[in-house]
């Protein structure tokens, strides 16, 4: 499915292929990342214990072309991201609470380069523009809860050098219970040091590069991180959407057997799990996937379903409290005194997540929630399948009680002009797409969801064909490739899946923009010039380059191979301002991927075309 508001403005999407790797709910293809030089999507598949890549220069047919054992590193494998010439992985301890490692190896051959030790269970890493590796900690305790580890980003400069790394921590012991209690930041257990409790989750790093955002997701707050001091600066508590007022009505029961999305005396904490930033006019704000998550360790569980709660009946009437209303609910324990009265009867109530997409500004601030949106969408979309879960085809309605639809993860790019937002949904499946342009709001351009809900689809669906039949489900990661650094010379679109195991390809296409409207991907102002996708790309033998200069001036157009050896000259010299056409013919190059690099006024702008013969 794929459906287009009229926001899309004429964006257009296609779906191109799956990868699949035939593993179920196994976390066979969690998390990707991209190599524009190697033209390689690397991946994690936590089943086999793996770093995989996969040569995706054609969108229509990804291939395996290496995979890393990560078992002689740590425990499992978490994590992985890409910087120049270096892939990273996070891996955790073989006992889950000692200390992790982050292990780089070379792009082109997969081959070995070092190790750094970061905090324990580092369960995302992502590195900054200047090759800065962080590493978010979580520092899960032990399962039967006697060793609890602190949370901490690991701040790794100068990462991809063996012999110049250096890794420092930022940690939470400078703040106490007390403190971060009196700011609602939520401390779930009863432990006397607040970094005990404290598990970054994901982490988006400032447009600038000076800060780190960090989801503190059971906690229901905000890390903010200096780079430069390797210091959190601030914990910033993220509050409670309520859920009594009709922007924010929600479906809560699984035995109804219905969509009823209605407004009821429950709060929702935001709890979001991923995280990004973007930039509107030199302002930076934040992005939050507002999934929710409950501690479950051992015997230990902080989720409890409404009914089973001593509630005010005066909050609380009878009449609400069934299974075809409030009682299914899962929500949390209470865990402030002020959510109950003199009788120990609850009087507020706490759900996990807010089933929305949040937009705050840097200091933590909410400028915008999509309230109900995601929901009332997907019951307009997908009757028959709302709330389902992502672990079989025949559950309508099974996620109601829970957490709903789970939005995970949030991408964000500047694609015609204007901020889009990308938004997994973990248990229906699919992205959301919003333009947040104007951060005070989203507006809905779209859904893209190739889950086929028609086909049988169990937990007990082992069977590739099984998997490859239903294509898409349970979301994890959204990355985007921007038209420069792919040959399709468009935005691609990859959307990687937990349950089954596989990784999904889309482009966007933008319209085309007048000479002074140019998309960010498409022109590069501040240069002068713009350097525009080959045509036809893939090609044979020949191709035509197009550019553009604002002025007339002296450029140099080369083409390179992959190894940075320049193998022709296309023109050096001066040139009149205006559009420019110059062919070149690969009927002497071999089949392959080249660079086109166009220099003038001491800037460059470079493309990546595809010779296949």
């Amino acid at each position: 499915m794929i459906d287009l508001s009229s926001q899309a403005q004429g964006l257009s999407i296609q779906y191109h292929s799956t990868f699949h790797t035939g593993i179920y709910d196994e976390g066979a293809a969690e998390i990707t990342a991209y190599d524009p030089v190697t033209q390689r999507l690397f991946f994690i598949n936590a089943s086999n214990n793996q770093l995989v890549a996969l040569e995706l220069s054609s969108l229509e047919s990804p291939t395996v072309v290496g995979t890393v054992d990560a078992t002689p590193y740590g425990g499992g494998v978490n994590s992985v991201d890409v910087y120049d010439r270096w892939v990273a992985i996070a891996v955790e301890g073989e006992v889950q609470t000692d200390s992790g490692r982050v292990v780089l190896f070379h792009t082109d051959d997969l081959t070995y380069s070092h190790q750094l030790p970061v905090g324990p269970l580092p369960d995302m890493l992502v590195f900054t523009e200047d090759g800065t590796l962080l590493t978010a900690n979580e520092g899960q305790p032990s399962t039967d809860y006697t060793l609890d580890p602190p949370g901490s980003v690991s701040i790794i400069r100068n990462a991809v050098d063996p012999a110049q790394a250096e890794v420092v921590h930022a940690g939470f012991e400078a703040f106490t219970v007390a403190e971060l209690k009196s700011k609602d930041v939520r401390i779930s257990v009863d432990v006397d040091e607040a970094a005990k409790d404290l598990e970054p989750e994901y982490i988006a790093v400032s447009p600038d590069g000076s800060k780190a955002y960090v989801t503190l997701q059971e906690n229901n707050a905000m890390a903010i991180v200096d780079l430069a001091t390797a210091s959190v600066t601030d914990i910033v508590a993220l509050g409670a959407k309520d859920h009594r007022l009709p922007a924010n009505a929600l479906d809560v029961s699984d035995r109804d057997n219905t969509i009823s999305i209605e407004t009821w005396p429950v709060n929702g904490l935001y709890m979001p799990d991923g995280i990004a930033t973007f930039d509107v006019d030199g302002q930076t704000y934040l992005l939050t996937a507002n999934e929710g998550d409950s501690r479950e360790f051992g015997d230990y569980s902080d989720e409890v379903r409404m009914e089973d709660l001593p509630l005010d009946a005066s909050i609380f009437p009878p009449n609400i409290m069934t299974d075809e209303g409030l009682g299914r609910l899962q929500v949390m324990r209470p865990f402030d005194p002020r959510h109950t009265n003199n009788a120990s009867e609850v009087q507020q109530v706490f759900a996990f997540g807010t089933r929305s997409m949040s937009i705050w500004d840097e200091g933590g601030t909410l400028l915008h929630d999509t309230g109900s949106h995601i929901e009332e969408t997907i019951a307009e979309l997908l009757p028959n399948s709302f709330n389902s879960d992502n672990a079989e085809n025949d559950s309508f309605d099974a996620r109601s009680d829970a957490k709903g639809p789970e939005p995970e993860a949030v991408s964000v790019a500047t694609i015609g002009g204007r901020a889009l937002a990308f938004l997994a949904l973990e248990r229906v499946g699919g992205v959301m797409i919003y333009d947040v342009s104007q951060p005070d709001t989203a507006m809905y351009v779209g859904y893209v969801n190739g889950r086929n809900f028609d086909v049988a689809f169990g937990e007990d669906d082992q069977r590739a064909a099984d998997l490859e039949a239903v294509g898409e489900s349970g979301p994890e990661k959204i990355t985007l490739i921007a038209p420069k650094d792919h040959p399709v010379g468009k935005w691609v679109m990859v959307v990687s899946q937990e349950s089954t195991g596989s990784i999904s390809f889309y482009t966007i296409t933008v319209p085309m923009q007048t000479s002074n409207q140019h998309t960010e991907e498409e022109s590069v102002l501040s240069k002068g010039f713009t350097l525009f996708q080959n045509t036809p790309n893939p090609f044979n033998p020949e191709t035509r380059i197009t550019f553009e200069l604002m002025e007339s001036t002296q450029i140099a157009l080369s083409v390179y191979d992959l190894s940075g050896k320049k193998i022709s000259t296309l023109h050096n010299g001066f040139i009149q301002a205006g559009t420019h056409e110059i062919g070149f013919d690969g009927s002497a190059f071999a089949s392959g991927m080249y660079v086109v690099e166009l220099r003038a006024n001491d800037r460059t702008q470079q493309i990546s075309m595809t010779l296949a013969k």
